[in-house]
């Protein structure tokens, strides 16, 4: 099983941080799973900055050769 580094969770946020997006991800290491969790770092963050987040995501970690999965309501994610 591949596995998150910090360093790639590190690059991510720095990724955000360069592409204008106000958010900042987690990492949380347990028993087995990471998961990922969003927070946002500004309170004008609205739909178009959250659909251009789970974009950028989803483009960042298929080129790691994951596969993002997000929960419902897309506040926490894991990679397969």
């Amino acid at each position: 099983m591949k596995i998150v580094s910090i360093s790639e969770i590190l690059e991510c946020n720095q990724l955000l941080k360069d592409s204008g997006l106000e958010f900042k991800i987690h990492l949380r290491d347990a028993c087995g799973k990471q998961s990922c969790s969003v927070e946002s770092l500004s309170n004008s963050n609205g739909t178009e900055q959250y659909q251009a987040l789970y974009e950028t995501l989803e483009a960042y970690f298929k080129k790691l050769r994951f596969r993002v999965e997000f929960n419902a309501d897309k506040t926490n994610f894991w990679m397969s």
